[in-house]
């Protein structure tokens, strides 16, 4: 049920005509703008990153880190008006709706269904090997993470040739 919303909603989106190019290093979705892939890119790297914590045992990463790896990746920046910007959102106080590692795993896993977390634990580990390519797979992701936190792009980008 919830795949079809989130369906329903995308195709929704895309409907309109005349659609341009997002603009990834803004979080707005202007009229006439398709949506990016950042935000799907930034939900699905924080789900590995959450499921390389808790079964496949690497260390947890901050939400933060995730947020500038992300757009550095999409070409924003600096790094300094990256951070200051998530260090602002922080202070705003604007709480998401997922605040932990453990909530976001059980809403990706279970959503809506009331179930334990023994078979939350089981579908997330069934999941990580049938569709994440098994621990060693995320834990790669997690290394890139720290990685190119560690090795910012230089800014500005060099232009494309």
């Amino acid at each position: 049920m919830k795949s079809a919303v989130v369906l329903f909603t995308l195709a929704t989106m895309l409907a309109p005509t005349g659609l341009r190019a997002a603009d990834y290093c803004d979080d707005k979705i202007e009229p006439g703008e398709s949506p990016d892939g950042k935000a799907m890119v930034m939900y699905s790297l924080m789900v590995q990153l959450a499921f390389a914590d808790r079964y496949c045992g690497a260390p947890a990463t901050p939400p933060s880190r995730i947020a500038v790896v992300v757009e550095e990746f999409h070409g924003c920046g600096p790094r300094a008006r990256l951070e200051a910007e998530i260090e602002k959102r922080a202070k705003d106080g604007t709480t998401a709706k997922i605040a932990t590692t453990d909530e976001l795993i059980r809403d990706v896993v279970a959503g809506d269904d009331n179930i334990s977390q023994i078979e939350v634990d089981r579908r997330a580990k069934a999941g990580i090997e049938a569709e994440m390519g098994g621990c060693s797979e995320l834990l790669k992701t997690q290394l890139d993470v720290e990685e190119r936190y560690r090795n910012p792009p230089k800014w500005p980008p060099s232009p494309d040739k």
